[in-house]
């Protein structure tokens, strides 16, 4: 059972967002190339996902009321599949936004839905220690675009296209073969049913922290790799070692919040995780040289899995239990609307520059680290009363 559960949540995750997210972002800068967009097109299509993430946000807990988990589960991990089937018949701007925003909904129900059922169920199991292991699959997904995509690229964007369609097949099978547990579980009664628990400002705070950090992880998550190109002339190799950099950050990130929650506690570790985070994004303000935009990357990368899993740990311990669902996909809702406002931003007003979304990102991590700080001491205050 437990194998089951880790493998359903590390294929929807390297679905949903390793590669529904983070794969296409090296994707950009050749698209630009190759005559298939012009600049202002691809950051259009670019900010597509994050619309689409926050139309899947809102969507799911009504779709939960209209089919069950691992149906649901399993139709987002296709509407990200089909999003890179369909994307190899080149049929315009209007047709690769349409694509990326499929592949934005099913990213985010796959980011409330799976990561909610895999985590409800790992402590039924008594298993609460595996819980950062869940979003594994985030990592691993950047990490694929960013060491293995580079090298197809060599080869075009077709073929490039072809082999992001073989591996969201592979991880929708899994996706599929592993979510057999779900129907055994009886689903958890929604919050909207009966008497519902009184939830504090401190959880609030949590959520609010959650969004600055989309409005802050944009840039480096969507335009960074074209910046680096383009603004500061790094070459296609140099480009995809920072970018592998991220990946690998990525898949560090379960492990290092692991480590950081043996010596701190969750409200302790998210705000720390926020500062560094917010440190990691400011490197490339200081120097572009590609040495430092690898470490800034790998920084970003890291926390980028790392922030959310502390915020749903967050929620997790703050919050009634009869409450969590709804906050997380409140929570989701809230990113995905911050994203989305920042990547419209950034594609408004960065066709040349960057420099200006940069220093927000820093801002506004910066803000959600004291946010993140002002919850702990709000939830310890209410704790005492």
């Amino acid at each position: 059972m437990l194998r089951s559960v880790l493998i359903f949540a590390i294929s929807a995750m390297f679905l949903g967002l390793g590669l529904g997210r983070f794969a296409f972002s090296p994707l950009i800068p050749e698209l630009v190339g190759n005559g298939w967009l012009d600049v202002e097109a691809a950051q259009t299509v670019g900010a597509a996902n994050l619309v689409g993430y926050l139309v899947g946000a809102l969507l799911a807990k009504p779709a939960l009321r209209l089919t069950n988990e691992r149906t649901l589960c399993v139709l987002s991990g296709a509407l990200v599949f089909l999003s890179y089937d369909l994307l190899i018949m080149p049929f315009g701007v209007g047709w690769f936004w349409i694509m990326r925003f499929l592949a934005g909904v099913g990213g985010a129900l796959l980011m409330v839905v799976a990561t909610a059922a895999a985590g409800r169920q790992l402590a039924a199991l008594d298993r609460k220690q595996f819980q950062p292991i869940v979003f594994v699959g985030i990592g691993l997904g950047a990490l694929f675009a960013a060491i293995c995509l580079p090298q197809v690229l060599a080869y075009g964007i077709e073929v490039s296209i072809v082999a992001l369609m073989v591996f969201s097949g592979v991880a929708l099978a899994a996706l599929w073969w592993s979510s057999g547990f779900l129907q055994r579980n009886i689903a958890p009664r929604s919050s909207s049913e009966g008497s519902v628990s009184r939830t504090g400002w401190g959880v609030y705070l949590i959520l609010l922290a959650y969004g600055f950090d989309a409005l802050g992880f944009v840039m480096h998550t969507v335009y960074l790799p074209d910046m680096l190109r383009r603004a500061y002339r790094h070459t296609e190799g140099q480009v995809g070692l920072s970018w592998a950099m991220f990946g690998i950050g990525a898949c560090f990130g379960p492990l290092f919040v692991m480590v950081l929650r043996r010596v701190l506690s969750v409200s302790n570790a998210l705000w720390i995780a926020f500062a560094l985070k917010a440190l990691g994004v400011a490197l490339v303000l200081v120097a572009t040289d590609p040495l430092t935009a690898s470490l800034s990357l790998f920084i970003v990368g890291m926390l980028t899995p790392g922030v959310v899993i502390l915020t749903s740990g967050a929620l997790s311990a703050a919050a009634p239990p009869d409450r969590y669902l709804a906050l997380w996909a409140g929570g989701t809702a809230l990113f995905a609307l911050c994203q989305m406002m920042s990547g419209m931003f950034i594609a408004a007003t960065s066709a040349q520059r960057y420099e200006t979304a940069l220093v927000l990102s820093v801002v506004v991590l910066g803000m959600g680290a004291v946010l993140a700080l002002t919850s702990k001491l709000l939830l310890q205050k209410e704790a005492s009363r």
